[in-house]
């Protein structure tokens, strides 16, 4: 799909799961149950929903990869809990549309929870190093402060080999609220999940594709109450998601989903109900 001066296109990082309560917070399962379906263990398969960008600006070709999933550094008992699917699949899925990882000039992670941040780096032997050694990978700069002092909610996501070999090799960069990081590509504060989330925009003249991380998971999340057990600020992501819906919502605006295992991206309707609805497109 072409937005503005950038080829989009909807990348595989891979599968896993977590547990259908803490996704959909004080939702009762006897309704969340109807829409995605658990296993014996109350754990629902969600998707790594990574994107490529790719581009010619300022005079030089751009690779831009916004989410890098999981990864493949941890144990059998850690991929067992999380019930992570396969091995070395976002670089699969970037090597099957020709994209080696030295060919990636931009990572952008939308925060540095695990399961956004894990395929960041990788392992090397007995070293963890950058999985994309000639890119500069962005976030915020909140989000790198909470991630290297956590608040205890939150800690057992934050892995810090996930980000330091990152830091070690000058490729981490930190943005400080809303802006443009590449012509045609911007990044803007999303709290609630956690204080540090961003979302992602790539601007076109007559649309834009959002990617907003864990304000808004899955499109089952459309809601602005289906609040997950995970987010630190219920009030503050309520109150992001609203506004985010109601800027795209009829217009051809997309909206891109980071764990959606079936609908990455769509645009947003309202029904006769006030209820939003997506209307899925394929990147």
């Amino acid at each position: 799909m072409k937005i503005g001066d950038w080829d989009v296109q909807h990348v595989d990082a891979g599968f896993f799961k977590l547990d259908g309560g803490a996704m959909f917070g004080t939702v009762p399962k006897v309704i969340w149950a109807k829409l995605m379906a658990a296993d014996a263990l109350n754990r629902i398969r969600f998707a790594s929903n990574s994107l490529l960008l790719r581009g010619n600006v300022e005079g030089r070709s751009r690779v831009v990869v916004v989410e890098t999933g999981n990864g493949d550094k941890e144990d059998a008992l850690f991929r067992e809990r999380f019930a992570l699917e396969g091995h070395n699949i976002l670089l699969e899925s970037l090597a099957a549309r020709g994209v080696r990882p030295e060919d990636v000039t931009d990572v952008i992670l939308t925060h540095l929870h695990f399961d956004h941040a894990g395929g960041a780096t990788r392992r090397e032997g007995d070293r963890i190093v950058p999985t994309f050694p000639k890119a500069r990978h962005i976030v915020q700069r909140q989000e790198l402060l909470d991630a290297r002092n956590p608040p205890l909610r939150s800690r057992a996501s934050y892995l810090p080999y996930n980000w330091e070999p990152l830091l070690e090799a000058g490729l981490l960069e930190t943005v400080d609220g809303e802006g443009d990081v590449l012509p045609g590509v911007s990044v803007r504060p999303m709290p609630g999940h956690n204080r540090g989330n961003q979302g992602v925009r790539v601007l076109g003249e007559d649309r834009k594709l959002v990617y907003c991380g864990d304000l808004i998971p899955t499109r089952h999340h459309l809601q602005p109450t289906w609040v997950m057990g995970y987010d630190l600020d219920v009030n503050t992501c309520v109150d992001n998601r609203i506004r985010l819906l109601n800027e795209i919502c009829d217009t051809a605006d997309i909206l891109a989903f980071d764990h959606d295992p079936e609908v990455p991206a769509g645009t947003v309707r309202k029904d006769a109900k006030g209820r939003y609805l997506l209307e899925p497109v394929e990147l």
